[in-house]
């Protein structure tokens, strides 16, 4: 049996009550490949750190704190609790939670969704569409990131805020009981001339309290905008444009900013996917976990360098809610933290 105490690493675990954890091992081990659950499947699969079997009492303590989640907001909880109570975390925290009764994890095994634009054509309904195998996941944090997000005011080019609210509209849970935090990252030199930093920061955070009253939504959001310099580290690591959330990621061939209204900006692949897929359980591919942790892994870098007084700190901007900060002393979104 696997018990690891701590790990101050934010990503992807496994963790699940011994009971359980026992039952699925003595049940499964015996069985061909082929009748094998994704679950078992899984636990075999990942490294000794990503799986973390919880004692008795450390369920009990879940149960009873159950906001104590959101020290791995990443992880998959499986807890030896009914159903209501596995789902009352999830909805409330936005982290996966599954009761030990009977753990289903199909919604972590993608369906290999794609969606292809093309210029000046519409497809179906936008982002509305190309969002749906993924928006009714748990989430408590999201980070889009796009160098040239803002790179031009024209909406059949591809508006930045126009497409960043659609995609928060979808994306946005519609309850929660935690803070959801929102991060935008983009090449602070390839604005439109229309633009600077601090406009973009400011509307953002507009956008976001406008988005707050329009949707209903009662847990506090806050919205983390970096603007990052060429030819740095972060820069060059961030070279793809993407949508990261805690258990999924949509990858962009060209450009974030997609459609106007319904109609494609580019012609460009757009796919949503959640962490595994078939052929990565049984261990023919890569995880789109492996992408989704490249950008998570890079921006954690970039945070826990900056309280150094090395740090040339003239190389990015940073905001939060609006509000230009003279220095970011580390990221705040929870996939990062």
């Amino acid at each position: 049996m696997r018990y690891i105490t701590q790990n101050s690493l934010i990503m992807f675990k496994v963790i699940i009550s011994d009971s359980v954890y026992n039952r699925i091992i003595s049940e499964e081990k015996g069985k061909a490949e082929s009748a094998q659950s994704y679950l078992f499947k899984l636990l075999n699969q990942l490294p000794q750190e990503r799986v973390r079997v919880l004692k008795k009492e450390e369920t009990e303590r879940l149960k009873n704190g159950p906001d104590k989640v959101l020290k791995n907001p990443t992880s998959l909880y499986i807890l030896d609790i009914s159903k209501a109570d596995a789902q009352s975390i999830q909805e409330n925290y936005g982290v996966m939670c599954l009761s030990g009764e009977n753990p289903d994890i199909s919604l972590l095994i993608d369906i290999n969704d794609e969606h292809t634009t093309e210029e000046m054509k519409p497809l179906d309904r936008g982002w509305d569409s190309v969002l749906d195998t993924v928006e009714f996941l748990p989430s408590n944090s999201l980070i889009l990131t796009d160098r040239y997000l803002f790179n031009t005011t024209n909406a059949y080019y591809g508006n930045g805020f126009d497409n960043v609210r659609n995609i928060l509209t979808e994306l946005l849970p519609r309850k929660l009981n935690t803070t959801y935090y929102i991060t935008v990252i983009f090449d602070r030199d390839s604005i439109d001339e229309l633009y600077n930093f601090n406009s973009i920061a400011k509307r953002l955070n507009e956008l976001k309290e406008n988005l707050k009253k329009e949707l209903k939504l009662e847990y506090p959001i806050v919205m983390e905008v970096l603007g990052i310099k060429e030819k740095t580290d972060i820069y060059r690591a961030l070279h793809n444009r993407r949508i990261v959330s805690n258990y999924y990621v949509v990858k962009m061939d060209y450009k974030l900013a997609a459609f106007h209204k319904t109609i494609g900006t580019v012609d460009q692949t757009i796919i949503p996917q959640v962490l595994f897929t078939e052929d990565s359980l049984n261990k023919r591919s890569s995880a789109p976990l492996k992408s989704l942790e490249q950008i998570t892994k890079a921006l954690r870098k970039f945070s826990q360098m900056l309280p150094s007084p090395k740090t040339n700190h003239s190389a990015y901007s940073y905001a939060v809610d609006g509000q230009k900060m003279e220095k970011c002393i580390a990221i705040r979104n929870l996939l990062i933290k």
